[in-house]
C-alpha cells in the first residue's frame, strides 16, 4: 500500500522525534527524566497518524483506548497493534512525572527506550509495511544541493563504500554553510558570520621604530613578521571557524567528533570539489555506524539553521 506524502512527512518527523528523545535519555540525571515525556509524544504521535491512515480517527481519544480503536479498521482488517503493556507503564509513568513529579529512575528510562524502540521497529512494519530503521531523515533537509549529496552519501552506505559515503558528507556539510551563508552577504558581500582575518604585508611595508622613529626596512625584519602574521594567523583559523559554527547554533562537541571521520576537501576554481584521502592508520576505517553519525549530524546542523533563517535584503 502507497504512502501518500503527507504521511510519509508525518512518519519521517516522528523517527526525528525518536532520534532526538533517544539522544535525550542518555544524558544524566535529572536531564534524561524528561525524555520519558517525549518518548511518550512520539508514541502518541504514531498512534494519531495510525488512526487517521486507517480512517478510524476521532475526537478526544485516550491513549490507550488506541489499540482497539486501531483493530476495528475495514481498510486494514485484522491489524493489531504490538507492545501494549510496555505503552501502558509508559503512560502510567509520563502521569506520575507530570502530574505528581515522580521522577522515573535512569533504570526505568532504559527500560522505555527499548520498550518504544520496539514499539516503532514492529508497529512501521505492521501498519505501513515499512523498516522503521529504514525511514530516511534526509528529506528533513530543505537545501537541495545538501539534500542531493546526503542521499549520494546515503546510496554509497547502503553499498558499502565508507570513504565514498564520507566524501559525499563532508562535500554536504560544506555545501550547507555556504549555502546559508550566501543569502545572508551584506551588501560589500561580507558574511555576518565572518570572524576576521590577517593578511600577508605587502610589499616594500616599513617597520618604524616608535621610540627612535629609524625606520628599518630589512628583507630579514619583514620576512620575520611575515612569518609571524602568518603563525598567527594559522592559530586564530581554528578559533574562527568554532565561533562561526557556534554562532550559526550547531552542535560543536558533535562537530569536532565530526571532523575526526570526513575527508579534508578542497572547493576548485570551477565550484568543485576534491577531497584528500585520509590515512586512518590503526584506528581502521570507520564503521557504518560511524558514517550513519555523520550523516546524521549534517541533517541535524541543517534543521538547527532551517529553524532561524533569514535574508539580508539589498538596497
Amino acid at each position: 500500500m502507497d504512502l501518500d506524502k503527507i504521511t510519509m512527512e508525518r512518519l519521517t518527523f516522528i523517527k526525528y522525534l525518536y532520534n532526538t528523545v533517544v539522544e535525550q535519555s542518555g544524558k544524566p540525571e535529572p536531564q534524561c527524566s524528561a525524555s520519558l515525556l517525549t518518548f511518550h509524544d512520539s508514541v502518541e504521535l504514531f498512534l494519531q497518524l495510525t488512526a487517521v491512515y486507517l480512517d478510524v480517527s476521532k475526537k478526544e481519544v485516550k491513549f490507550m483506548d488506541y489499540w482497539d480503536l486501531i483493530a476495528s479498521s475495514q481498510k486494514k482488517s485484522g491489524i493489531q497493534l504490538s507492545q501494549k503493556e510496555s505503552m501502558r507503564r509508559l503512560n502510567a509513568a509520563r502521569g506520575l512525572l507530570k502530574h505528581q513529579g515522580t521522577r522515573p529512575s535512569r533504570l526505568d528510562i532504559e527500560g522505555f527506550r527499548v520498550s518504544v524502540t520496539n514499539f516503532f521497529a514492529e508497529n512501521t512494519k505492521i501498519v505501513f509495511d515499512l523498516d522503521f530503521n529504514e525511514l530516511s531523515l534526509i528529506d528533513l533537509v530543505q537545501f537541495d544541493r545538501v539534500r542531493d549529496k546526503l542521499n549520494e552519501a546515503q546510496k554509497a552506505l547502503n553499498e558499502n563504500m565508507i570513504e565514498e559515503s564520507l566524501r559525499f558528507v563532508a562535500i554536504a556539510f560544506d555545501m550547507l554553510i555556504n549555502d546559508y551563508e550566501s543569502t545572508k552577504q551584506k551588501r560589500f558581500g561580507r558574511s555576518p558570520f565572518f570572524f576576521g582575518g590577517l593578511r600577508r604585508l605587502p610589499k616594500g611595508t616599513e617597520i618604524s621604530n616608535r621610540h627612535s622613529g629609524i625606520p628599518i626596512n630589512t628583507s630579514l625584519n619583514i620576512k620575520a613578521l611575515e612569518d609571524f602574521v602568518d603563525e598567527v594567523s594559522e592559530s586564530l583559523k581554528p578559533m574562527q571557524n568554532a565561533f562561526k559554527l557556534i554562532s550559526l547554533g550547531i552542535d560543536y562537541r558533535k562537530y569536532v567528533k565530526f571532523s575526526l571521520y570526513i575527508p579534508l576537501i578542497y572547493t576548485m576554481a570551477d565550484g568543485s570539489y576534491t577531497t584528500a584521502q585520509r590515512d586512518w592508520g590503526s584506528r581502521g576505517l570507520p564503521k557504518i555506524e560511524d558514517v550513519s553519525f555523520c550523516v546524521n549530524f549534517v541533517i541535524e546542523s541543517a534543521i538547527a539553521l532551517q529553524e532561524f533563517d533569514f535574508a539580508i535584503e539589498h538596497d
